[in-house]
């Protein structure tokens, strides 16, 4: 009977110990492509363990910056809420994995911006430019105005428009000369055409009976068959004037 007894001892012990799972011997982390991170984005971070089978918890991961975490199976997703550079790692039962760096940057503006945020911009312009030859105009009139005094020429002369009224293209070529002179970024609304025309890149005004040509080194205008604004400084170009875009919103 004793014998019996260390018998079913052993053959339990036996069974509890292969029946036990194994140690986890290594962690690793590795991502296929982190070059063009943003806020916002999801990182797939793969997770390899050994052995394979081997479940990590979610709480075994730490960032060191502000991020959504998320476990699906054997991939770490993580959700960055801040710009800047993260490293991620993973430690369970003594074992700590290699240390994941990638970089995240703000999110890009895709150029739809409001009216609003166009407003905005407006103002810094206008107060930067208090003191300059060109100010605003106060009231809603659509007319650009001149501003002169006895003692100064016509070409003394400056254009003032406000936030909220911007120049035409018919105005802009008007005091073209003036506006070159003055040197100011100016802001004009108009019609941008569906695609490119022969002779380039053209801001219609209201009835598409003339125009004003654009050139656009920074390539911020990749829209086109909606009104627009337009904001930059004015230059000769033969008989007429041309503005070269630093800010364009489609309206």
């Amino acid at each position: 009977m004793k014998r019996k007894q260390i018998m079913s001892l052993l053959l339990g012990a036996m069974l509890l110990f292969g029946c036990s799972s194994p140690s986890l011997e290594s962690i690793r982390l590795s991502v296929e492509d982190a070059k063009e991170i943003e806020v916002g984005d999801t990182v797939e971070v793969e997770v390899e363990t050994d052995p394979s089978d081997f479940e990590l918890d979610k709480e075994s991961f730490r960032v060191t910056k502000k991020a959504d975490l998320s476990l699906k199976e054997n991939t770490l997703l993580v959700v960055p809420q801040t710009a800047g550079e993260y490293q991620v790692t993973a430690s369970q039962d003594d074992v700590t994995s290699n240390t994941l760096r990638f970089t995240v940057k703000e999110k890009e503006n895709k150029k739809e911006d409001t009216k609003e945020d166009a407003k905005e911009d407006v103002e810094e312009k206008t107060e930067s430019s208090q003191q300059n030859p060109v100010k605003d105009v106060q009231g809603s009139n659509n007319a650009p105005e001149t501003s002169s005094d006895s003692n100064s020429s016509s070409s003394d002369n400056a254009i003032s428009w406000s936030q909220s009224d911007p120049l035409s293209v018919d105005e802009t070529l008007q005091y073209g000369d003036l506006l070159q002179k003055s040197g100011q970024s100016v802001w004009l609304q108009g019609d941008l055409p569906q695609a490119m025309t022969s002779g380039g890149m053209i801001l219609y005004n209201g009835d598409h009976s003339t125009f004003i040509s654009i050139e656009d080194p920074m390539h911020l205008i990749d829209f086109g068959g909606t009104n627009a604004m337009i904001i930059g400084k004015i230059k000769q170009q033969g008989s007429s004037y041309c503005v070269v875009v630093e800010k364009a919103y489609a309206l």
